[in-house]
């Protein structure tokens, strides 16, 4: 059975290693997909010759957020793929994949590709200059291809679709080999990935988008009540100040009314009070004046109490009317500020009656919005991880299985990165122990404590 070993990518712009004849079909690959690694799987023509292409992909590396395969002179959008062209099927799609993975990490990463910081980059720009080491890459395919399979793994390709459409994606583990091989048969294109998610996530995530979207569409209800309760208070605060208003100008009026009362009741009082003096002062004038009808006249002087008789009336009144006018300062001051204590004393009781309310609101109950949350379910699991110590200054995948939309991160000993879900964060170790925290209002936190160096 004929093999032959591919090997493709963007190291300085396009590059290719391997036959010839298939250089187009590889170029297709250089497409800026985002998947971490594809194992994308293929029956087409080449040259009127139906073959079968396994190709193993890689545009980013396990934890990072974006594609990070960058070029040898660091250019982004780069990517790495090895392939292998049989004319027949392989049944065992587990089994390739396992290969050429194993390929790729022994061969490939960390000598044609390397990390710097954040980026797998190309060490070299041309496969030409590595010609010896694709070789020897290619012996040891053949090698392990002899050795992992026997001749009932493989299967003629007659009654296979040629794959010429869009690849249908699954979770490498979800599916057997039986169903591979009828994806292949009625579609001739499969794409599987250990970090595809599986049906069960999928559906799990529909039914979140669906729980999330009725509950947008709940609050945006609540939102347009509130708008229409909101404009209905503001117009009974509007009307309230236009009555205030109205009882102040009322509340003014009367304060004339009763301050004009007020000083003409002193008036008449005060009157009332300089009748006798004034009439005792007359009949005084009377006695010491001549008569007008030319009687006697008085030659003698006046004694000293008649002086002091005539003079105690003009004194008295004199007094009184001092007193008058001070009392009726004094008596419009009393009356100002008694009617300003009336007025704030009425107005701040009815604006404490007529205003003043209770308000409360509304608390989102977790277990109505999420009726089969259980947070003894969830579990903080680290993707990239496979024990041990985790490694300082290395982004990791970290997820709350089982956790809901609702829940917020915390911890030690890390810088943390979030993601679009957000049961899910990047997390890079900055310490030698490191403690993440995944909380849920209203019920005891879920806590995962680790090392690393």
């Amino acid at each position: 059975m004929e093999v032959e070993l591919f090997v493709h990518g963007v190291p300085n712009g396009e590059g290719f290693w391997g036959k010839e004849d298939d250089r187009n079909y590889f170029g297709t690959f250089y497409d800026h997909s985002t998947d971490e690694v594809k194992f994308l799987v293929q029956s087409r023509l080449s040259r009127g010759r139906q073959y079968c292409y396994y190709n193993y992909l890689v545009y980013r590396t396990v934890g990072s957020p974006t594609p990070n395969v960058v070029a040898y002179d660091g250019r982004d959008g780069s990517y790495f793929g090895l392939s292998l062209r049989l004319e027949a099927y392989c049944k065992d799609v587990m089994n390739m994949y396992r290969i050429l993975d194993t390929i790729y990490n022994i061969y490939v990463y960390g000598s044609l590709l390397k990390m710097e910081r954040s980026k797998l980059k190309y060490t070299f720009s041309d496969f030409t200059q590595v010609d010896a080491k694709l070789k020897t890459m290619g012996s040891e395919v053949i090698k392990l291809l002899q050795n992992g399979f026997t001749t009932a793994s493989f299967v003629p390709l007659a009654g296979f679709a040629n794959g010429n459409g869009n690849a249908t994606t699954y979770n490498l583990y979800e599916l057997d080999e039986s169903d591979v091989m009828q994806q292949m048969k009625q579609f001739g294109k499969i794409a599987l990935s250990p970090y595809y998610s599986t049906m069960r996530e999928r559906n799990i995530q529909q039914e979140c988008d669906s729980r999330v979207a009725a509950f947008r569409q709940q609050s945006d209800s609540m939102t347009m009540e509130m708008r229409s309760v909101q404009t209905s208070l503001q117009s009974q605060v509007t009307a309230l100040q236009q009555e205030l208003a109205a009882r102040d100008n009322t509340i003014s009026q009367l304060q004339k009314h009763l301050q004009k009362a007020g000083q003409s009741q002193h008036v008449s009082q005060l009157v009332a009070t300089l009748q006798d003096p004034i009439k005792e002062l007359a009949h005084t004038m009377r006695t010491i004046t001549p008569s007008a009808d030319g009687g006697k006249e008085i030659t003698s002087q006046p004694s000293l109490l008649k002086k002091i008789a005539i003079l105690t009336p003009i004194c008295n009144f004199v007094c009184l009317l001092a007193i008058s006018v001070l009392g009726n300062l004094t008596l419009n001051k009393i009356l100002t500020s008694v009617s300003a204590l009336e007025v704030v004393a009425d107005t701040t009781g009815y604006v404490e009656k007529n205003i003043g309310q209770d308000s409360s609101y509304n608390v989102v109950d977790i277990s109505k919005v999420y009726p089969d949350f259980n947070m003894e379910r969830v579990r903080i699991d680290i993707r990239n991880y496979n024990g041990g110590d985790l490694k300082i200054n290395t982004t990791y995948t970290v997820e709350a299985k089982n956790g809901i939309d609702l829940g917020t991160w915390s911890g030690e000993g890390f810088e943390r990165e979030n993601t679009d879900d957000p049961n899910i964060i990047k997390l890079t170790p900055t310490a030698e122990s490191v403690t993440i925290r995944y909380e849920v209002r209203g019920f005891d936190p879920r806590i995962r404590t680790l090392t690393a160096k």
